[in-house]
């Protein structure tokens, strides 16, 4: 009887001093839907998570927009461009030259016609949908009635890159000159700044928001020597730090919840913690500017060759998965729930669930 209770109250004790120790679990990623672009089917619906379905707006595949909602690929004026918000309702038509836009239901119900003349970028959520005006110095900030809204209206020295938030929490602009804008899901403004008083002569290109959108990471240029700053969710600089190398384009990387970033870079692979090289690996063949990669709250995605690598938080590789080079390139986007995010190849859409 004593050994029993000694017994118990030594398991209690260890149970009660070990409940707050990290025990640094890796996270479980699993494909759970997969569906064929062209030829309109796919697996059952997963049980857990989110159904796609009903999530995901539509798509596009060979130049064709088609919606989840009809189960139709849309057929309209070759004229026309399709422009939809990925997890909401509804699409715009618009022409690339021309004065007009049109929105419909996801049932292809006209909703309304206004004459703006510049190009929609609806996003995840088509909240704010931004507007970009032809020589790219203005961005209208609209919501999915073609209502101003927020600021209403973003200037700059030519639009170079932008991020929509994935929790449905705004949008990060960036110009050239300098010139950003860190919004709401209503256009308001978080913050803004002109980083080229303080960056005089560097040239802006890139911009990455973390999952939780509390840091933000600006790629820019300044004579032949690439930088990177890290700003907080006030805009104050967390950290900055050069890169090894000049790129004379726009680089694809994103920035973690915790300020920590991953390139892939045409020629590489790069992992930086508190401003400091972690690792960095070389790729067999150098690619183009274009170069996949994503970011959750858990986990890192980066395209590298034919190969899908996933990354946890601190940089360690945590699983591969080949893609064959026919359904290159790809994207990835994210879901409602935070645990759920996509790949769109070529060919399929992908689901896959972090456990």
């Amino acid at each position: 009887m004593l050994q029993t209770i000694v017994y118990s109250l030594g398991f209690f004790l260890l149970f009660f001093f070990s409940w707050d120790v990290d025990l640094n679990l890796l996270p479980n990623i699993r494909e759970t839907w997969v569906w064929n672009s062209e030829g309109r089917f796919g697996t059952t619906s997963p049980k857990i998570g989110e159904d796609p379905l009903k999530t995901i707006n539509g798509y596009k595949t060979g130049g064709k927009y088609y919606s989840f909602r009809t189960g139709k690929f849309l057929e309209t004026d070759p004229k026309y461009l399709v422009d939809f918000p990925l997890l909401s309702n509804g699409y715009l038509l618009y022409e690339k030259i021309g004065d007009e836009v049109n929105f419909f239901s996801d049932v292809g119900e006209l909703f309304w016609k206004k004459p703006i003349n510049s190009y929609p970028r609806s996003g995840y959520f088509a909240s704010p949908v931004l507007y970009l005006a032809g020589d790219n110095n203005t961005v209208f900030l609209m919501d999915e009635s073609g209502n101003r809204v927020g600021k209403s209206e973003l200037n700059g020295r030519f639009l170079t890159d932008y991020q929509f938030d994935s929790k449905n929490k705004g949008v990060i602009v960036l110009f050239s000159g300098g010139e950003i804008y860190r919004l709401d899901e209503k256009g308001n403004v978080l913050f803004e700044s002109d980083l080229s008083k303080e960056k005089k002569d560097s040239f802006f290109k890139s911009v990455s928001l973390s999952p939780d959108g509390k840091f933000s990471s600006v790629h820019y240029s300044l004579l032949d020597k690439d930088f990177v700053l890290v700003l907080d969710e006030k805009g104050e600089t967390v950290e900055e730090f050069s890169l090894p190398k000049f790129y004379p384009h726009k680089l694809y990387f994103v920035t973690g919840n915790d300020g920590s970033i991953i390139f892939n870079l045409p020629d590489s692979i790069v992992f930086y913690q508190d401003g400091k090289l972690s690792w960095e690996k070389t790729k067999q063949k150098s690619g183009g500017v274009y170069q996949s990669v994503f970011a959750t709250d858990s986990i890192y995605v980066v395209l590298s060759e034919s190969e899908i690598q996933f990354y946890n938080t601190k940089g360690n590789l945590i699983r591969t998965k080949r893609i064959s080079p026919s359904e290159l390139p790809i994207r990835f986007f994210p879901g409602k729930v935070s645990s759920v995010f996509y790949m769109q190849s070529k060919s399929d859409l992908m689901q896959f669930q972090i456990f």
